[in-house]
């Protein structure tokens, strides 16, 4: 009777061994064959099914399923970004071909001929700056994927900013209202952020006359979220184009346009959204200065 019992036992353990065993291989073969699929249809639009489930091998479904659609997203991206990137190089380039025809010919008078170098020149530093900005770009955005965070006071960090900035040429004065009753701690990068204010102050700059000023105003709005605003006394900017501005290489420069890429804005959007924040232009609440208003929101954490 003993050995009758433990042949069952082993029969039964056996059993729900193999019944157990088939219903873990059998999912995980079809996350393996949904991957392969996906690696072979990646620029594809298929939606593939994935098994839904609540228990590991469901956990595990979601996160191929997450890093499938991050993948395909981050590739849609950099094909957009070399479109964007050979359709600004062919300006300069176009500019340039035009200039060096028109120095060809035989009967172009030395007026001519110095107004055509000067613009070959121009376009010449405007290509530079445009290859310089794109490899800083790609750069950044490359080390937004592998950064360390850490937890950041943000009035230690202005404080330590207004103690070291070095001024500018345009004697533009910066003004900081720290709200210090309240503590503003969020998790980032702290070399990130300060990439991120610099750009706004310069663009602050560039559009700002001589001595006028610059107001950075932190306040913590609720529980979960310290705002930041930066607002300047420029001629400011038309907020119909609050969210064009962002886009890569645009820009509604007059002046200086070789100066300026139209990169900044574009990965600072970048910058903020991997703190899990956000960044808009807005409407200045400040009468003393309704130039451009910037506003920076982050998600607050308890130390």
């Amino acid at each position: 009777i003993l050995f009758n019992f433990y042949a069952f036992f082993i029969l039964v353990t056996i059993l729900l061994s193999l019944f157990f065993i088939r219903d873990l291989i059998t999912p995980l073969k079809q996350l393996s064959k949904l991957t392969l699929l996906e690696r072979q249809k990646i620029r594809t639009q298929t939606r593939l099914k994935y098994p839904k489930r609540k228990d590991e091998v469901g956990i595990l479904s979601n996160e191929i399923q997450k890093m499938s659609k991050d993948l395909k997203l981050q590739i849609n991206q950099i094909e957009k970004f070399t479109t964007d990137v050979a359709h600004e190089l062919k300006n300069p380039l176009t500019a340039i071909k035009s200039s060096s025809e028109f120095l060809l010919k035989k009967n172009i008078s030395e007026e001519n001929k110095h107004k055509v170098l000067k613009n070959f020149n121009k376009e010449v530093d405007r290509m530079n700056r445009l290859i310089s900005d794109i490899s800083n770009f790609s750069r950044t955005l490359s080390e937004i994927e592998s950064e360390n965070f850490e937890l950041l006071d943000l009035n230690n960090f202005f404080s330590m900013f207004q103690k070291n900035y070095l001024g500018n040429s345009k004697n533009v004065d910066l003004i900081f209202s720290l709200d210090k009753k309240n503590k503003l701690k969020t998790l980032l990068n702290k070399d990130k952020l300060l990439q991120v204010i610099i750009n706004l102050i310069e663009n602050s700059i560039s559009m700002s006359n001589k001595n006028q000023k610059i107001l950075i105003k932190s306040n913590k709005l609720n529980t979960k979220t310290v705002q930041i605003k930066i607002y300047d006394q420029g001629k400011g900017i038309n907020l119909e184009d609050k969210d064009r501005i962002f886009n890569r290489f645009y820009t509604d420069r007059k002046e200086n346009r070789e100066n300026h890429s139209g990169l900044g804005l574009s990965i600072s959007r970048e910058i903020i959204k991997s703190f899990n924040g956000t960044i808009e232009l807005t409407k200045s609440d400040n009468f003393d200065f309704r130039g451009a208003c910037f506003m920076i929101k982050l998600p607050l954490r308890i130390s």
